[in-house]
């Protein structure tokens, strides 16, 4: 099971995500391994620009 927490500031913006039980930094490192799942390497992906996103627009 994943699960998510935030750490918000007095003004209730997002500083900073905290996701427990994921293998982001491992998706991303092993992407280019045939054997790694792509499905995995992908939602990883998402996750990335999905913050990044969120960071540059709030």
């Amino acid at each position: 099971m994943t699960r998510g927490a935030g750490v918000f500031d007095d003004q209730g913006r997002l500083m900073v995500a905290i996701n427990h039980n994921m293998d982001l930094g491992d998706a991303w490192e092993l992407a280019d391994e045939p054997y790694y799942p792509q499905p995995l390497t992908a939602l990883a992906y998402r996750f990335a620009i999905n913050y990044i996103l969120y960071a540059m627009s709030h």
